[in-house]
């Protein structure tokens, strides 16, 4: 009787009273499972047990037209001595029979009959009786039980009624019994609440009498409102799922507890279920006009049932109260009634103007997607579910809007979107749907807006032909001398700053004319225009600064992807890396909103090479297996070629050359030797085959790339030093004048302005070529320019440099005076290097990139872990059960490779604690 002492003892005083002073009714209310028939009967034992003789009944909903029903059950049994029983039981069979005949005499000598018997037994010894769910009261027991308090007195009898508290829905007798009792003197109401907070506590902490016992009790709270019959069906479960001997298992969703709501509800007035069921489907906090809209009633009996669910415990602040207790009510119906419900919340909500995303969640769940009225609300509820960050769920709802639609050419615009979504989260996913998308492209079925994807993903994976092929198509359906759309022409920009020298081919069979068409809208069209024109003819502050104002204002969007790209790659190239790097992380963030993995590991790649600049070579190593690791290299098509170049120039300067030939030995499309990744590429392995002592093969890498440069027209932006490597590769081969020569040249391209790493590290090289004497002031210059650059290795190699010719020369003085700024930067250098995954990670480079490889629920259960949560306490505040949280907990080791919490900590890096939130935070 955990929070019911206090009514116990207005019971047992009322007891008291009526052995005194004369009898005493005492209504025992409240809404449908707060504990009413378990109060009754505890008070009644106890009466019973003090020496009163005790009168039991019951009402219920089928026996409230059922004459005498109450009665009988109250002087049934052996409740008198023999020849008064015999008297009662002719007076009830006179009554059944006096009924029939309508005989009003008879009924008033019945009613004094058994008021007179009941009177005796009071004179007795104390009476008590006790009447449950009263609100079912017969017309004549009701009759008989108002008589019987009238004529009682000062007899010693105590009417205890059990009412549910809600008289509004009661039938005529209650409320007449009702409207007798409230003004007299003799009457006391006790009304029942659930148990507070506290009062959970104190009931998990009696009935699981374990350590910690009280952990769940806030989800218990949570889940039950404190309406005692839900907290022991939780109970009940709970006890079922305990394993042996083991300890408890937590509260959490089972059969006893939907079976618990569902009594309850079945107990309510009708109108009540209806109404619950409406607020399981809509989910937010209701209006009464649509909640009345779809169950048919009037705002003031919709107002009474959210009053009643809010009293049992369902309904919290206008909503149910838990996903698992809305599910629970909704099982109530049947299926088909849950069906026509989600469809007639899908329809009331779409006219009061609901989101997209909730209204097509509602025909999903209707399971009536044949109705050609459901598929453009779930194509838009997919592009919301994309516009907010849910491409998975924009996925599903696309999936399905495919499956089901019969019409031909919007099959294949739902499957260009489907392909959009997927491009962000499963890049091999997307690809498998081009043989289809490239048809209909072909057949005049897919163009316009709906194209500009299907060509981006083609052009990522290599196919190239197929892309001219499509460009064609396109431009043959406008019209001759047409300007063409701004869509086709971010197409052919995309073909050109890819495929640069395939785009040089295909645009001189162009036949269209003009500038493009370009809506006000379409800000993505002219920033590729601007970066591409700014990314292949050098960066200049007053380009940079302009694009500052456009672009960072603009979301993270497929259209805006490349400008993004092109804008961070112009910001390496001008060497204002910190910006990048400030930049870039905002849109790794920007990432994670969005749930776009692909997108993560593309800039996750620009990311490494802003390290790689710097001379992080092992955060740059980390940043690009990060990218590799969430994009597999065979889904990356051609892009791939950004990662592994940088991957594999840190590895090989960091002396790694066994990993450096792993990354390697990964294959590659050949498609991507036509793209500037594969110049990257390129770069990087002929480094590599220098390093190797291979220089020879390395002059064909660096060749090869200066030849495509020059091909393609992009030999004056300086962006791929390849003659720098060539001039390294013959100081190997000990071609010293080929080698000054090289760099040389390099130098007078790039001039005096910019370029610093690079040139500084062509300065270092130069000076290899000379005499001894000589190298000095280049050297210094090199010092100089790389100090400003940022490029802590370079800088690091001049220097070293520096102290060896000084050494050699025989300068001691200024051979020690390098050797500590040597020292000094070698030490910095070398103290960030095993510190990636150490503290806080560096850049997005781990943790973020870790957690987009989980699934929504399983990243929500790993940064609890990592704040250090239990089991347990994670299980509460998801409200699921420790069973699911230990399962989501193992594939999240086996995903990130780890074995144990302390792993998962190191892994993902500490997280901020949290205060225990409350219950619509945790649900959130």
């Amino acid at each position: 009787m955990i929070e019911r002492e206090s009514e116990l003892a207005e019971l047992t005083a009322a007891l008291a009273e009526s052995a005194t002073e004369g009898v005493r009714v005492v209504a025992v209310q409240g809404v449908a499972g707060t504990g009413k028939t378990a109060l009754i009967d505890e008070f009644g034992d106890r009466a019973r047990g003090a020496g009163a003789r005790l009168l039991r009944a019951s009402g219920a909903p089928t026996e409230c037209s059922l004459s005498l029903g109450i009665v009988r059950q109250l002087l049934a049994g052996e409740v008198f001595d023999r020849d008064t029983a015999v008297l009662v039981g002719g007076l009830l069979d006179h009554q059944l029979l006096a009924d029939a005949e309508s005989d009003g005499v008879s009924r008033s000598r019945v009613l004094d009959g058994l008021a007179t018997a009941v009177l005796e037994l009071a004179g007795r010894s104390p009476l008590v009786i006790t009447i449950d769910d009263t609100q079912y009261l017969d017309a004549f027991s009701q009759d008989w039980l108002i008589y019987l308090i009238r004529r009682a007195g000062r007899a010693r009898i105590l009417i205890v009624l059990g009412w549910r508290d809600d008289v509004e829905t009661s039938p005529t007798n209650s409320r007449l019994l009702c409207a007798e009792l409230y003004q007299q003197a003799y009457f006391r109401r006790l009304l029942l609440t659930p148990l507070s907070p506290s009062g959970v506590a104190e009931l998990m902490a009696e009935r699981l009498p374990e350590p910690g016992a009280t952990e769940p009790a806030a989800k218990a709270y949570q889940l039950t409102g404190g309406n005692p019959l839900l907290l022991h069906a939780l109970l009940a479960d709970s006890r079922a799922a305990t394993v042996g001997d083991g300890p408890p298992a937590e509260p959490g969703a089972g059969p006893e507890l939907e079976r618990a709501v569902q009594l309850v509800l079945r107990r309510c007035d009708p109108i009540v279920l209806r109404v619950a069921g409406a607020m399981s489907v809509i989910g937010e906090p209701s209006r009464f006009a649509l909640l009345g809209q779809l169950v048919g009633a009037a705002p003031d009996r919709v107002a009474v049932a959210v009053r009643v669910l809010t009293q049992i415990g369902l309904v919290e602040a206008g909503r149910v109260r838990h996903p698992i207790i809305a599910g629970a009510v909704l099982r109530t119906f049947s299926a088909a009634d849950r069906s026509e419900l989600r469809w007639r919340a899908a329809g009331l909500l779409k006219a009061s103007g609901a989101d997209s995303l909730t209204i097509a969640e509602h025909f999903v769940a209707s399971g009536r997607l044949d109705d050609p009225s459901a598929i453009p609300n779930l194509v838009e509820g997919a592009r919301q579910a994309l516009e907010e960050g849910y491409p998975r769920r924009a996925t599903e709802l696309l999936r399905l809007a495919y499956q089901v639609d019969t019409d031909v050419r919007r099959r294949v615009e739902i499957l260009a979107m489907l392909l959009r979504a997927e491009w962000r989260v499963d890049l091999g996913a997307s690809a498998g749907h081009l043989p289809e998308l490239t048809d209909a492209m072909l057949s005049g079925r897919l163009g316009g807006r709906h194209a500009t994807m299907p060509v981006i993903i083609m052009l990522v994976q290599g196919r190239v032909a197929d892309v001219c092929a499509v460009l064609s198509r396109l431009a043959a359906d406008l019209p001759p001398d047409s300007r063409p759309s701004w869509e086709f022409e971010m197409m052919r920009r995309w073909l050109a700053d890819m495929y640069p020298g395939v785009f040089g081919r295909a645009d001189g069979e162009s036949t269209t004319n003009g500038t493009p068409i370009i809506p006000p809208g379409a800000i993505g069209y002219r920033l590729l225009e601007h970066f591409q024109s700014t990314h292949h003819q050098g960066a200049t502050p007053e380009r940079l600064d302009q694009a500052d104002e456009a672009l960072w204002q603009q979301p993270l969007t497929e259209i805006n992807l490349l400008p993004f790209v092109l804008a961070l790659r112009t910001m390496i190239h001008a060497e204002r890396l910190e910006e990048a790097e400030r930049r870039c992380r905002g849109l790794m963030l920007t990432c994670l909103d969005l749930q776009a993995p692909t997108w993560h590991a593309l800039f996750g790649a620009i990311a490494a090479e802003i390290a790689l600049r710097r001379g992080s070579l092992s955060v740059a190593a980390g940043r690009a297996a990060a990218a590799l690791e969430l994009i597999p290299v065979a889904e990356l098509g051609v892009l791939a070629g950004a990662p592994l170049s940088t991957l594999l120039t840190a590895q090989t300067l960091l002396g790694d050359h066994d990993e450096a030939a792993r990354t390697l030995a990964m294959p590659v499309p050949d498609v991507m030797f036509e793209t500037p990744f594969g110049l990257f590429y390129l770069m990087a392995r002929g480094r590599h085959y220098v390093e190797r002592g291979l220089a020879q093969v390395a002059l064909d890498d660096f060749q090869a790339v200066g030849d495509l440069l020059d091909q393609w027209g992009m030999e004056r932006t300086g962006a791929l030093p390849w003659r720098t490597e060539m001039a390294a590769a013959h100081l190997q081969l000990g071609d010293r004048e080929a080698a000054a020569r090289y760099a040389r040249e390099q130098l007078r391209r790039i001039g005096q302005d910019g370029h610093s790493r690079v040139r500084g590290r062509t300065l270092r090289l130069l000076a290899a070529t000379r005499e001894l004497r000589l190298r000095p002031p280049l050297l210094r210059d090199a010092v100089d320019i790389l100090h400003r650059s940022g490029d802590k290795f370079e800088l690091a190699s001049a220097l070293a440099a520096l102290h060896d010719a000084y050494t050699r020369l025989g300068e001691a003085g200024r051979a020690r005076s390098v050797a500590r700024k040597a020292n000094s930067i070698r030490q910095a250098f070398f103290a960030e290097q095993p510190a990636r995954r150490v503290g806080a990670p560096d850049l997005l480079e781990e943790t973020e990139v870790d957690l987009l490889m989980l699934s929504d629920a399983e990243r929500r259960v790993a940064e609890f872990a990592a704040k250090g949560l239990t089991n347990r306490e994670i299980a509460g505040r998801l409200y699921l059960t420790t069973s699911t949280i230990e399962q989501h907990l193992t594939r999240i080791y086996r995903k990130l490779g780890v074995s144990s919490r302390v792993q998962l900590l190191s892994r993902l890096g500490p997280q901020p604690a949290l205060p225990h939130p409350a219950r619509d935070e945790a649900s959130a």
